[in-house]
């Protein structure tokens, strides 16, 4: 996190941050930007420079080349800490991930970037989510976020579960279903809210699964579970968003027959399961 950018964004901004993250006895705008800088420090693998300063419907087929970067997405040639090597996402409604060389000692992430429109709260909201999930070995670790070029990079995986569906005929093992539940009640236990059963929202690395994309993500909290009527809204509300996707591609019942038993009998009559 730019200290600079910080104290270059109006004082109703940095109210508005503080709020978000429950940043409490920030009066003044010196107040604020300390506040936000002390709460960026969580970012265990934050890049030492900013450490020194303190700083739908699923289809089921993805294009079969990446599509032009849209003018309003941040380039990442034009950031000097990475080097592009690939785009390795679709164009989504907010930006487009790409694979990235850190410049310094050549390893590679996947940087997702957004348009240019989208507010600085809303992708510390992202980052903060997907790092507070993180901790439970679910997603992709983030490494660092740049809220002036509107960046995030975060661990790179290595393909899509879709793509192994497709080698499987629509199928999902058993195993692999028992590692998606998983990872509903780990974000559970991360009190973090996913809220996107998009089956492209899954991949590997290695023959482990990982949930990405936390663009609509909300943390748990009392709100949210009076909202939604649960106290465990990814393994009740997640698990049948993604059968119901399986079944909207006309997956076979066996792709989805472990996560079938864990809803409840309501939402298997109500659903047709």
């Amino acid at each position: 996190m730019d200290i600079t950018f910080l104290q270059n964004q109006s004082i109703s901004d940095l109210k508005d941050l503080a709020e978000e993250f429950e940043i409490k006895g920030c009066k003044t705008k010196k107040d604020l930007v300390m506040g936000l800088i002390n709460f960026f420090k969580e970012y265990e693998n934050i890049d030492e420079k900013y450490k020194r300063k303190r700083t739908p419907r699923v289809s089921p087929e993805k294009p079969s080349s990446p599509e032009k970067i849209p003018s309003k997405c941040v380039e990442p040639e034009t950031i000097e800490k990475y080097t592009t090597i690939e785009q390795i996402g679709n164009k989504g409604k907010e930006g487009i991930t790409f694979l990235v060389k850190r410049n310094s000692d050549n390893q590679e992430f996947a940087m997702k970037t957004f348009k240019k429109t989208k507010s600085t709260k809303n992708i510390t909201h992202e980052a903060t989510c997907q790092n507070q999930a993180s901790k439970f070995g679910i997603c992709p670790k983030v490494i660092d976020i740049d809220l002036e070029k509107k960046f995030i990079v975060m661990e790179k995986l290595d393909k899509h579960l879709y793509d192994t569906m497709k080698k499987q005929k629509g199928n999902l093992t058993k195993s692999q279903q028992q590692q998606i539940f998983s990872i509903f009640q780990k974000l559970d236990e991360a009190n973090v809210f996913h809220g996107d059963s998009n089956i492209l929202n899954y991949m590997f690395k290695g023959d482990k699964l990982y949930i990405i994309d936390f663009g609509m993500s909300k943390i748990i909290d009392d709100k949210l579970k009076k909202k939604l009527e649960t106290s465990t809204p990814n393994a009740n509300l997640m698990t049948l968003g993604f059968i119901l996707k399986l079944k909207e591609l006309k997956c076979p019942e066996t792709a989805y027959s472990f996560l079938v038993k864990q809803i409840s009998k309501e939402n298997k009559t109500k659903y047709g399961l």
